[in-house]
């Protein structure tokens, strides 16, 4: 069964839900890798499990790192510049 669509979001295709409890130790790592990348930690794991089976990681998941990253680019182009002395 398709999960209703976030107004703005794309279509993600045809998925299903895999459920996994990982030890409370471990969240805080896959949590923050997740951050760091600026995906959700669902297309982390998606995006990990592709790349250890060798298989195509998801259009869906491409775009959230292409978001992330010109996210993070317009961050760092807006950091301030030092202030010109003058007189």
């Amino acid at each position: 069964m398709d999960e209703p669509r976030k107004p703005g979001m794309q279509p993600r295709g045809k998925r299903i839900t895999v459920s996994s409890r990982v030890p409370i130790e471990h969240h805080a790592v896959y949590n923050q890798a997740a951050e760091d990348l600026g995906i959700p930690l669902g297309s982390l794991v998606e995006l990990r499990l592709a790349e250890l089976y060798g298989l195509e990681i998801p259009a869906y998941i491409q775009q959230e790192l292409r978001r992330a990253q010109a996210r993070r680019e317009a961050e760092e182009s807006r950091q301030e510049l030092p202030m010109l002395r003058t007189a």
